[in-house]
């Protein structure tokens, strides 16, 4: 049976889906067999639903469950809150970017909504802070690297479209945001869709290579960094009893070409390493001896 078919049934009943089998084998020509899944790279538990079910509505959980990096305020431009259902940034004016990037993730924000054609300013930003456009990154060299990856946020069009603001970018080269940065969001999906996990996810840049088109707007970052809490669906920071209750995986990559064969494994670190790095606090929620384990720790994928 079909995606199509398959959803229809889930969502709709056997007739619903016995019409959208018959529009799915009508539209298979011979002008292209249909793709096989890739297999997945470890053995999977049974999941709980099909990898492409959507769900009657997407589940958000807290997006700051372990804590905001750095302190937020509304009368600091560079460190400006935008709390958003799909994620939460804490925006930088001066650098027309985000300081950080957290959001919530599971297997209910995948769907069948179309990838936004467009990239939008984010109509949330105060009068003050400078609006980016999709034009500042023209000719730049660089990719308009999504932070919340916009496949996480395909349960509706308007879902998408919150994932394609410029706020929820950051400057990447391609080899990065089409390399291990993709490999490393694959892995994400994989723990969510197959594994059935709930993961909190942080990332940022850190570092200047200057601004994009040398126009003193955008900061391009010199490396890229993310962390992701990994849970049994549904479960939260009022889950975490020990260390042996998440698991966490820290990555820090270069913002750099030559890096796309490489697997994001290649750039795995730990907690502590990336806060040395930035000067953030990360997982400050968590219980003192829970975070000062995990945090020093180079968890196994």
């Amino acid at each position: 049976m079909s995606h199509s078919a398959q959803a229809s049934w889930l969502k709709y009943g056997p007739l619903a889906a016995g019409l959208a089998l018959a529009l799915s084998l009508a539209a298979c020509s011979t002008d292209q067999s249909p793709v096989a899944p890739a297999a997945p790279t470890e053995a999977p538990v049974t999941p709980n639903a099909p990898s492409f079910y959507t769900y009657p509505s997407a589940i958000y959980r807290n997006n700051i469950e372990f804590g905001k990096p750095s302190a937020t305020s509304t009368s600091d431009f560079n460190n400006y809150p935008l709390s958003k259902t799909q994620y939460y940034v804490s925006y930088n004016n001066s650098k027309g970017e985000g300081n950080w990037f957290s959001w919530n993730l599971n297997k209910t924000h995948f769907g069948d909504a179309a990838r936004s054609s467009s990239f939008y300013v984010d109509p949330t930003l105060p009068t003050g802070i400078t609006r980016i456009s999709t034009t500042d990154y023209t000719n730049s060299g660089y990719d308009r690297g999504h932070m919340c990856r916009s496949e996480e946020r395909t349960w509706s069009t308007a879902d998408n479209k919150v994932a394609f603001y410029m706020t929820n970018m950051l400057p990447q080269y391609h080899d990065l945001n089409g390399g291990p940065w993709y490999k490393l969001e694959a892995y994400c999906q994989t723990q969510c869709q197959t594994y059935d996990k709930e993961l909190y996810v942080i990332s940022g840049g850190y570092g200047s290579r200057g601004t994009l088109n040398n126009a003193g707007k955008v900061t391009i970052p010199t490396r890229n960094w993310k962390v992701i809490v990994i849970m049994p669906y549904g479960q939260g920071l009022a889950n975490v009893t020990s260390t042996s209750s998440l698991k966490v995986i820290a990555a820090d990559f270069p913002n750099t070409t030559g890096i796309i064969s490489n697997s994001w494994q290649t750039y795995q670190t730990t907690v502590d390493a990336i806060e040395a790095a930035t000067g953030l606090n990360l997982l400050s929620s968590l219980p003192d001896a829970i975070e000062n384990s995990v945090e020093s720790t180079k968890a196994t994928p």
